[in-house]
């Protein structure tokens, strides 16, 4: 189904590294922002699936308490970016919305810093491999520390790439997933709780995605509050280190 090209390119190999877990998404990333023809490849990868109308192999996995607890099939990456692809990525920018990037392209809008963003790149790759050989073991390492994060962000911070990169990097680093995992999650908390400080009682209750802000180095600015206007709310927060005043205004 896929020609000599695909098949014996030797791009493939690095991503099969990838995939299974023989070379980290750092490495990979290094890689793939400096070398177009690595970016190049998934595209065409994609464009022959496309093209040639290939059968769109889906993985059968199990979730614990999904689905009944019954093996079922996730939707491909791959279907995605060949199919209604911008109604899928609700994250696309409204400029993208109507001419979408390619797969290539996508994955360079992910960061592959925080936990979220790590899954999203392994799974887009792992999926478009997984046409090619359905046999190769992907590591999960990327899904579960997803999962993780998803445990141990609060509401006010999830979602917020500032602040998932900060926990991802200067906290989540810190403690291995080797650790226990009720001992990791306990001190994860602790640390994410002293680092976000506020100066108020409560935290931010934003009308879109969080954008708690880092500050002078790379700390996070000081939650003082919030104002809820007609059309907007203003969110006010102040440097750590120099007390300079910022506000981020969210639109209803």
């Amino acid at each position: 189904m896929f020609p000599v090209s695909i098949l014996e390119n030797p791009l493939l190999l690095e991503i099969r590294d990838f995939v299974c877990g023989n070379v980290d998404i750092t490495e990979f990333i290094a890689q793939y922002n400096h070398n177009d023809e690595l970016v190049t490849f998934l595209d065409s990868v994609i464009e022959h699936i496309a093209t040639h109308n290939i059968p769109i192999k889906r993985q059968t996995v199990f979730m614990k308490n999904v689905n009944q607890n019954r093996p079922f099939e996730l939707r491909s990456y791959v279907e995605r970016f060949i199919k209604e692809y911008a109604q899928d990525f609700r994250d696309l920018s409204d400029t993208w919305k109507n001419d979408p990037p390619k797969v290539g392209a996508y994955i360079k809008t992910q960061s592959h810093l925080t936990a979220q963003g790590a899954f999203v790149i392994h799974a887009i790759v792992a999926d478009l491999y997984y046409q090619i050989d359905p046999t190769l073991a992907r590591t999960e390492k990327y899904h579960e520390e997803f999962v993780f994060s998803l445990d141990v962000l609060p509401g006010y911070l999830a979602g917020g790439v500032l602040a998932e990169n900060f926990v991802s990097e200067y906290i989540l680093s810190k403690y291995p997933s080797t650790m226990k995992k009720s001992e990791r999650k306990r001190l994860v908390k602790e640390e994410i709780k002293q680092s976000f400080q506020r100066e108020c009682k409560g935290f931010p209750r934003w009308i879109q995605m969080p954008e708690w802000p880092i500050g002078s180095n790379e700390r996070p600015m000081i939650y003082i509050g919030q104002k809820a206007f007609e059309h907007f709310s203003e969110y006010y927060f102040k440097d750590a280190i120099t007390s300079e005043k910022h506000t981020i205004t969210q639109w209803w």
